[in-house]
């Protein structure tokens, strides 16, 4: 019979010296206990079991669903002795035959399947009858115990904790390295520390894509003004389309059994034609594309296979035709009651023209969010005034204003906070109760005036990450709060543009439902490009449909290059550049 593990994860603490329950604060835009609950179901055969206390309603509400077991320790004031007594009882409930488990806190936010697997199998391949993880030179959480040492665990008492049976049965103990271990959240600065460590490209863009809010807000638009959106529910025809049968060639309408005769033409249908025409037997009609078919006719000749006697009588010379050619039957678009449309369709010019072919006037839409653009600075001047010593232009807003347009956002507010804290997070706050998007420009990185993601987190908003393994826009912010999201975006104009384009934009996309405006190719690169290894580098570049060149000025506050650039050169984290003639991949920008 295969073995079968336990995981506990205690999370009943109070956090006194963070000042919120540290089991709900975040990393990688997840909360602590998620993030260690998670790890631990990975593998479906565990019986994972959290250990609430303090925060017990809040942590459960995090946990809904997730598919842990949950059990309050009452006396969880009294140390976590009591946590891992109650955990460990718990655990023998839910199964009797158990014969492992293993002890997890949640403020190891590396945690992970890997070590709790290796763990296991530590345990296994040696024997012994404890596996501790091992990091600074010390061992602790979390750690594997077997069934004989449950005992030992039930004993304890007070503050003493895994550590304890560990060091009393070290002959028994197997060590498994777990460097990462070391990290564990005490203090507000130790989670400072690990919040401003900087997190790949690829992890940052997943962060943003699971945080996503289910978005079904839609709005009735007029067709000339719905280009560019999505359809938010099903259009269904009502009536049949074509309304009648009709030509779909220039030619002649005949009967279809009288395609061997010499047949009179009798007349001609124009397209527009308000009257029945009726065919009878031995006759021809003209007849254009568009046009209604006559009653009585089946299939129309193409104009080019026929012949016309200089008595004026038809003579097919189509040896291909068959019954029913070249004729648009009644609703061969769409059919009365049918779905002529579904829900998710981007609403293209063609869409558009189809659902004004059908009558529509209208069309239900998925609605757009409402955006602020809150941008930050002492050192801003509107275009247009005169610039006092040390001011610069203020552009960030109007070119972010002029690219969520032009991805057919025009619900846009602009706001101006000065450099201060107590300012920024009220207006934070403010744009939280009235925006569903805050686009936060300027003040994200780490000097004393930017203090963007301070303000974001006393806001109430859950940090998702900040700062990423890039070139430009190394120190970018993204959180929640609720359904709401936050972009902290740099205060260098390039670096700002760079990272609307790379997230932000995609971000609106994939809410909205909307093919993503910018595309992934490979192509071969002009010039050579050298880099040091560790950051993904976004190059302004152009592509002429062949090869890639490379532009100039490539700085973060350099926004002329990018006024020539229509895509990104990207060079990954490993790369260490290019040479010319490479073949490089390239991000084409949604102009």
């Amino acid at each position: 019979m295969q073995q079968q593990t336990g995981i506990i994860i205690l999370a009943a603490g109070a956090s006194l010296r963070m000042g919120q329950p540290k089991q709900l604060m975040t990393f990688e835009g997840k909360s602590l206990v998620r993030l260690a609950a998670d790890a631990a179901l990975v593998d479906k055969r565990h019986v994972v079991m959290v250990v609430l206390g303090a925060h017990a309603d809040a942590v459960a509400r995090e946990l809904a669903g997730t598919g842990v077991r949950l059990v309050t320790n009452s006396g969880w004031q009294s140390g976590m002795a009591s946590s891992i007594r109650v955990g460990v009882e718990s655990l023998l409930d839910a199964a009797p035959d158990i014969t492992s488990c293993i002890l997890a806190v949640c403020d190891q936010p590396f945690l992970s399947a890997t070590v709790l697997e290796g763990l296991k199998s530590a345990q296994l391949t040696s024997g012994k009858g404890i596996a501790a993880s091992a990091y600074d030179n010390t061992y602790g959480t979390p750690a594997l115990f077997t069934r004989p040492y449950f005992k030992y665990l039930l004993q304890l008492e007070g503050q003493e904790g895994a550590k304890k049976v560990i060091r009393q049965y070290s002959a028994d103990t197997v060590m498994y390295p777990f460097e990462k271990g070391r990290t564990d959240i005490d203090t507000m600065e130790e989670y400072n520390q690990l919040t401003h460590q900087m997190i790949s490209v690829e992890a940052a863009k997943e962060i943003i894509s699971r945080s996503l809010p289910e978005w079904n807000r839609s709005v009735q638009l007029h067709l000339a003004e719905a280009a560019g959106h999505v359809a938010a529910a099903d259009v269904v025809a009502g009536g049949d389309f074509p309304r009648f049968a009709q030509s779909s060639m220039d030619g002649y309408a005949i009967r279809f059994q009288d395609k061997d005769r010499e047949l009179e033409i009798a007349g001609e249908i124009p397209a527009g034609a308000s009257e029945l025409f009726r065919l009878k037997a031995g006759k021809a009609l003209r007849i254009f594309t568009g046009a209604p078919m006559p009653a009585g006719a089946d299939t129309v000749v193409m104009q080019e296979k026929v012949t016309v006697t200089a008595e004026g009588m038809l003579l097919v010379r189509d040896e291909e035709l068959s019954a029913g050619l070249n004729v648009r039957p009644r609703g061969s678009e769409v059919s009365e009651g049918a779905v002529a449309m579904t829900a998710g369709t981007f609403l293209s010019a063609a869409a558009i023209g189809f659902l004004a072919g059908i009558g529509k006037t209208q069309v239900e839409v998925v609605a757009t969010p409402a955006i602020v653009i809150i941008v930050t600075g002492n050192e801003l001047q509107e275009p247009g005034l005169p610039l006092g010593y040390g001011q610069v232009y203020e552009s960030n807003s109007i070119q972010l204003r002029s690219a969520l347009k032009h991805i057919g956002i025009n619900d846009i507010t602009v706001r101006h906070v000065k450099d201060d804290p107590a300012m920024l997070t009220q207006a934070l706050a403010d744009a939280l109760g009235s925006f569903d998007m805050v686009l936060l420009v300027g003040g994200v990185s780490v000097g004393d005036y930017d203090f963007v993601a301070n303000a974001a987190v006393k806001a109430g908003v859950r940090q998702g990450f900040h700062r990423v393994r890039q070139k430009p826009g190394k120190p970018l912010f993204f959180g929640t709060l609720e359904d709401k999201l936050v972009f902290g975006l740099p205060g260098n104009p390039s670096s700002a543009l760079t990272c609307f384009y790379m997230y932000v934009a995609p971000a609106l996309e994939a809410m909205l439902g909307r093919p993503h405006g910018s595309r992934k190719l490979f192509a071969r690169t002009t010039h050579a490009y050298r880099k040091k290894a560790g950051l993904t580098h976004f190059l302004k570049a152009f592509f002429d449909g062949t090869a890639v060149t490379p532009l100039h000025a490539q700085e973060s506050y350099r926004l002329h290059s990018f006024a020539q650039a229509n895509c990104f050169l990207v060079l990954g984290e490993a790369s260490t550049g290019c040479e010319a003639g490479d073949e490089v991949e390239i991000q084409l920008l949604n102009l």
